[in-house]
């Protein structure tokens, strides 16, 4: 369920990873009807992914990886991630990056 304070209701879609296994990556959730994250990106002409959020080396790192690796033009906002530790964030920082993702 969301938090009280926020309505989602101006979302476009809502995805759902997670729910009965574990899940790093946005690309593994899916709509409510089952759709994944990559074929719903495309189906609204997204070309460009800019992904933050907890944990810099964990899920953001899955999901910009995954992201590089379904063809979108991928970047991590590093001001609005932060990492569980400072050592395995800087080696998914440079993992990242030697994948193709732009790291801003």
């Amino acid at each position: 369920a969301f938090h009280p304070n926020l309505d989602p209701q101006p979302f476009d879609e809502v995805f759902y990873k997670g729910e009965h296994a574990a899940a790093f990556s946005g690309f593994e959730g899916r709509t409510s009807d089952g759709t994944p994250l990559a074929e719903w990106l495309r189906a609204q002409g997204v070309a460009e992914v800019d992904v933050c959020g907890i944990a810099t080396d964990h899920c953001v790192r899955a999901t910009a990886l995954d992201s590089a690796a379904e063809g979108f033009t991928t970047r991590v906002l590093t001001a609005m991630c932060a990492g569980v530790a400072e050592d395995t964030t800087a080696t998914a920082i440079t993992e990242m990056a030697g994948a193709g993702v732009e790291i801003a």
